[in-house]
């Protein structure tokens, strides 16, 4: 039976690779099946299945659309070597030994194997080639893997979403949602969190054959470091759902993810406590620019014209306890600590407006742009629930 895969092209950074099982979910919200982290992108944007022996992919009521061919479209089937844009991003339809339908994707092909000598499944449909093996020697390398046989591995590497990254890029920001488990294949990467003043303060850096994100697949808590690129990288992700039935079948593989959680977290405290860091973030965020309206609460301490003044800005983190506010302006020169805010917080796809009142507790300034950390005070439940509601809801801890 033939496998069926989408490759993502986002810009010059990133490149992904996602089988097709089942019903496959695109959006911005990070509990999609492919998240994309774009503005433009609606949280649930498209859906690819399978339907009448086709693969299909639907709009879902976005903003703006799936581009097929510079037109947008409601739903259509693909065939190999379709490519269709969701905001900035384009993702390629591929069919296991298809690949030389589509230059885009034999482009991104050619990109894989350059960077480790990889040939991937769906690039020769015969299973026992030399490259498959290489892929699924490289997962058996892992601790997480290590217990398991050839036989008992066979078939996880078709789990697997494969996230070329290019050196020094981002991957996962601490304090947000998320389940995968990451397989480094090749390259560095670091382990971060920030101090109170927003500088770098390094937990670890990991190598080939090493993994990160067992601490939010296990409780289900937001991520508890930041993880970024030290040169190019290559990652093996294993979705929630496929690693609570691998670790079902084999109890072996969380007896392992635990005894690395439980070593990281207490090696994390240590670091934390000795540095004066104290654990932050604990609540789900949101990376995303949402557009603020914002008044300030009358003291003596302010200048009248700047109390009566009205002022726009946009967000770039947002969480049920707080927001980080960027603004331009000489304007907002004045702001300082202690400040008390009136926030309007626009949500986009219909999920409203949030009205509550916030503490500047630090301000940071950059040529001509500040950045306000606001956290919020006298938020009424409703706008909590509404804004609980617009995150990421509950979260399920594995048992």
């Amino acid at each position: 039976m033939k496998r069926f895969y989408l490759g993502l092209k986002r810009e010059k950074l990133q490149k992904s690779i996602y089988p097709l099982e089942g019903s496959v979910s695109i959006g911005r919200s990070p509990e999609n099946d492919i998240a994309l982290a774009d503005y433009n992108v609606s949280r649930q944007h498209a859906r690819v299945s399978f339907q009448k022996g086709s693969w299909v992919v639907e709009d879902l009521g976005s903003a703006n659309g799936i581009i097929f061919s510079g037109e947008r479209v409601v739903s259509k089937a693909l065939r190999p070597g379709d490519i269709f844009h969701i905001g900035e991003s384009s993702l390629t339809f591929m069919e296991e030994g298809a690949a030389d339908k589509a230059k885009e994707l034999t482009e991104t092909m050619q990109m894989f194997v350059s960077l480790i000598n990889y040939q991937f499944p769906f690039v020769d449909p015969n299973r026992n080639n030399p490259g498959f093996m290489r892929l699924q020697g490289a997962l058996l390398s892992t601790p997480i893997f290590g217990s398991l046989g050839k036989q008992e591995l066979r078939g996880l590497e078709d789990l697997a979403n494969l996230h070329y990254f290019s050196a020094s890029q981002l991957i996962l920001r601490e304090g947000d949602p998320g389940r995968s488990l990451y397989i480094i294949l090749h390259g560095r990467v670091k382990v971060f969190t920030k101090d109170h003043e927003g500088k770098e303060f390094p937990l670890a850096t990991l190598e080939p054959y090493q993994f990160f994100g067992e601490m939010a697949l296990l409780t289900g808590k937001p991520r508890a470091g930041s993880v970024a690129t030290v040169e190019e990288t290559l990652l093996g992700e294993i979705s929630y759902n496929n690693m609570n039935r691998l670790m079902m079948r084999y109890p072996q593989i969380k007896v392992v993810l635990l005894n690395y959680y439980n070593e990281r977290i207490e090696d994390s405290r240590q670091k934390r406590a000795k540095a004066n860091i104290a654990e932050r973030r604990k609540q789900p965020r949101l990376k995303e620019r949402l557009l603020v309206n914002f008044g300030v609460w009358p003291t003596v301490n302010l200048p009248e014209e700047m109390i009566n003044h009205s002022y726009k800005a946009t967000s770039s983190d947002i969480s049920l306890s707080g927001i980080l506010l960027v603004a331009m302006g000489p304007a907002m020169e004045a702001f300082r600590e202690g400040c008390r805010l009136q926030l309007e917080i626009n949500l986009p796809n219909n999920h409203g407006r949030v009205e509550t009142q916030g503490l500047v507790r630090h301000v940071s300034r950059e040529k001509n742009t500040v950045k306000l950390g606001v956290v919020f005070v006298d938020t009424s439940s409703e706008n909590k629930e509404k804004l609980q509601r617009f995150l990421y809801g509950q979260t399920q801890t594995i048992d």
